[in-house]
């Protein structure tokens, strides 16, 4: 059964947040995130997109920006990997732009909406708080785009970050404003790096004795680079 709620903040929640953050985000080789040439569309590889279902299917729920539902019109359900309940799924909408025929509300699994009819951003704090409050919301995975995901670093709100490196460069590339600054004025630091194929996947964390993760993302054993 569908279920889209929509969640109109209009000031500050007197809730607190005690789960996890986890972003994940996939760039090229100069750190862009998208082509603005073209439709988006998927450029990491066949072993990255299985982890990151696996991924998906590990988290409580999978928050996006708004830009990524115009640009993408993504599900955000797991699909490449065995699932047996779907993860809530998130949008972050402070100007209500998010089309209403979009997939994430129309196709049958659970979304929560966080729009807002005064404030030009969404209050972060109170929209984790309001997710682990309501929804059981303990570990939540971050997919997009570059503005969401830079709010939530800025806000030291990021517990991991694993970050896909494609080897391919775009033509008119979408900057991701990830780099080594600030992840760590987010309070994170390297941790490992592997191979997925042709993409180079690293680390970064708040607990740096933590690989827990490699086990969450893979199956079978992969070359690690220290």
């Amino acid at each position: 059964k569908q279920c889209c709620i929509l969640v109109m903040f209009n000031g500050v929640m007197a809730l607190s947040w005690t789960g996890e953050v986890t972003v994940k985000v996939a760039i090229d080789l100069n750190g862009g995130v998208d082509d603005l040439i073209g439709k988006a569309e998927r450029f990491t590889s066949a072993v990255s997109l299985d982890a990151v279902h696996r991924l998906r299917r590990h988290c409580d729920a999978v928050l996006v920006g708004v830009g990524t539902v115009i640009r993408d019109d993504p599900s955000l359900t797991v699909r490449r990997v065995e699932c047996t309940d779907q993860p809530l799924r998130v949008v972050i909408d402070p100007n209500n732009r998010a089309p209403p025929n979009s997939k994430l509300f129309t196709d049958g699994f659970n979304t929560v909406h966080f729009g807002s009819s005064q404030e030009p951003w969404i209050n972060l704090h109170s929209a984790l708080a309001t997710l682990e409050a309501k929804y059981d919301v303990k570990h939540l995975m971050i997919e997009g785009g570059p503005c969401t995901i830079g709010e939530f670093f800025h806000h030291k709100l990021v517990d991991r970050a694993i970050i896909i490196r494609a080897p391919l460069e775009f033509s008119q590339p979408v900057p991701s404003g990830i780099d080594i600054h600030l992840l760590q004025d987010a309070g994170l630091t390297f941790h490992s790096s592997r191979l997925w194929d042709t993409d180079t996947i690293t680390y970064w964390t708040k607990q740096q004795h933590d690989y827990s993760i490699w086990n969450t993302l893979e199956e079978e054993k992969v070359k690690i680079q220290q």
